[in-house]
């Protein structure tokens, strides 16, 4: 008698030589923002991807298992508890790297809210409406630094993918990466047209501010909805073209 597992794998290789994918309904979005990062990563000659907001390397795996990404991964993660598990999946990777600690618009510490599902930490309390949904299990101090502290001069920011994931800090990433920003040609944003936290920007907040530094969309891909199936957030995927630069470039001292 053929396995349950058996039969899916005859499936799927059925399916695979006449040209066809068979995944789970749950994997379809999956699937199309693989095949667009595919396209990104060849467009632009992607070598290294910074990855901010790592968590348990859920996109770092993404990336290698789905994408097909060999480069660098630069993973940033701040809950010493979850970077432990971070570590454990990096371990045989020697090309992906952690890093513990936040990124933000100025080195320093600053209080973490940590949710008892991981994925939904954040520096901006919960909004009144989700707190019982996403209860805060503790609220911890942690490292922060910038992205320019971090990166600047020491890869090769025109082959950068810069994937942002901070439950609605993204914006105070970007103050701290003036320099690097310049020379980044695509990434990956999270925009919210219903805030999961208060004090966060909203999607307009979000696409005005990359859009000042020459990005323009590239593609959505929906990250979240409500009960009733309306969106709440969006991975927004935005590229430089080739030949713009910022609109209102920051000016720095060296």
């Amino acid at each position: 008698m053929i396995s349950r597992k058996s039969t899916k794998r005859l499936i799927r290789r059925w399916a695979y030589d006449r040209g066809y994918i068979v995944e789970p309904r749950r994997h379809v979005t999956l699937i199309a923002l693989a095949e667009r990062l595919r396209q990104i990563f060849a467009d632009y000659t992607i070598e290294t991807v910074i990855d901010v907001g790592a968590n348990e390397g859920q996109y770092g795996a993404f990336l290698r298992e789905r994408v097909g990404f060999a480069g660098r991964i630069e993973s940033f993660e701040p809950i010493p508890s979850v970077v432990q598990k971070l570590r454990k999946r990096t371990a045989v990777d020697d090309k992906w790297t952690v890093h513990e600690r936040a990124l933000g618009a100025e080195a320093g510490h600053r209080t973490l809210n940590v949710a008892a599902l991981t994925v939904f930490s954040s520096f901006h309390p919960i909004a009144q409406e989700h707190r019982a949904t996403i209860p805060v299990a503790e609220s911890i101090n942690v490292a922060m630094t910038t992205l320019d502290a971090e990166i600047f001069g020491k890869v090769d920011l025109r082959h950068t993918y810069l994937k942002l994931d901070t439950q609605g800090f993204d914006l105070e990433v970007l103050k701290g990466a003036p320099r690097s920003i310049a020379h980044i040609p695509a990434l990956q944003t999270e925009v919210s047209f219903q805030p999961f936290y208060r004090n966060m920007p909203s999607y307009r907040d979000s696409l005005d501010a990359f859009g000042r530094h020459g990005f323009v969309v590239a593609d959505f891909f929906l990250a979240a909805a409500d009960g009733n199936r309306v969106a709440m957030e969006f991975d927004c995927l935005m590229v430089r073209p080739p030949g713009r630069a910022p609109n209102h470039p920051e000016r720095t001292n060296h």
